[in-house]
């Protein structure tokens, strides 16, 4: 290939990102508009207001010490976090199967897109249900208990952790429902939320690596560890699991972006 024909594509090569993009860019927009009519936005503020006053008022008869109360805290939201998501991608996929997915697979030249999308979206709102959960909690039971016992920092860290723990659920449930059918997501979510609460238990050791689902307690138990005092050895047991978590997550996420250009579709009714 001579060297004018090479630079003659360079010009086809830029447009064709800028395409993939733009056509992204415009995917979110309309995820957005979406979802804007629907119970989606409210929920994802609803539920975090919700536990919040729930934990408070009870820890403020509980005979817990204030860091077992912290730590229980992060422990339920890493435990029901799974089948919240598996509901919140049932109801977002709902839409599209009531539109027979034209408006999912119909305008998208790049069949990721969309999904990519729905998912960052989707993500984006669980974060800042997380966010607002995590912060709010921490400020409340500051203000309860008259003293800190998570910093700024430190409440944002452990956000940051159950969030990044929970994108490979967001996506795992939206492939769900669009291969199959919500009730597939919601069981699934469901027997996730009990491998959860078990994985936290010593049932886990040596087998919540492999489950994305118990990866949020036991790395945010891990980094409160690390602040209360046994921090050495907890930080270097987070770093080997690391390796694993990375190579699970890559193999979904491939797996998933390479079935969706296939993808037609769904006729099943839940």
């Amino acid at each position: 290939m001579s060297k004018n024909t090479f630079e003659n594509r360079k010009p086809s090569v830029i447009r064709s990102n800028r395409n993939i993009f733009g056509e992204l860019y415009q995917n979110v927009k309309g995820e957005l508009w979406k979802m804007r009519r629907t119970l989606l936005p409210v929920l994802h503020v609803l539920l975090p207001v919700l536990g919040i006053l729930v934990f408070l008022f009870y820890y403020s008869f509980a005979a817990w010490s204030d860091e077992g109360k912290i730590s229980g805290y992060i422990q339920v939201l890493s435990i029901v976090f799974p089948l919240v998501v598996s509901i919140i991608c049932a109801m977002s996929v709902e839409m599209e199967e009531k539109g027979h997915f034209q408006t999912f697979l119909g305008v998208a030249v790049y069949r990721g897109n969309p999904l990519f999308a729905k998912w960052l979206v989707l993500a984006a709102m669980g974060f800042a249900a997380i966010l607002l959960a995590v912060l709010g909690f921490t400020k409340g039971f500051q203000l309860r208990a008259g003293k800190v016992w998570l910093s700024t920092g430190e409440a944002l860290t452990l956000a940051w952790a159950l969030w990044l723990c929970g994108m490979n659920l967001y996506l795992i449930h939206l492939f769900l429902n669009l291969a199959f059918s919500k009730n597939i997501s919601l069981w699934v979510g469901t027997a996730e939320l009990l491998v959860a609460a078990l994985f936290l238990t010593e049932l886990g050791e040596g087998r919540w690596q492999f489950f994305p689902c118990a990866w949020g307690g036991r790395w945010c138990g891990y980094l409160l560890k690390c602040w209360i005092g046994s921090g050495t050895a907890a930080m270097e047991y987070m770093i080997k699991n690391l390796v694993i978590s990375a190579i699970i997550t890559l193999l979904l996420w491939c797996g998933v972006f390479l079935w969706i250009p296939f993808y037609e579709g769904r006729r099943c009714k839940d």
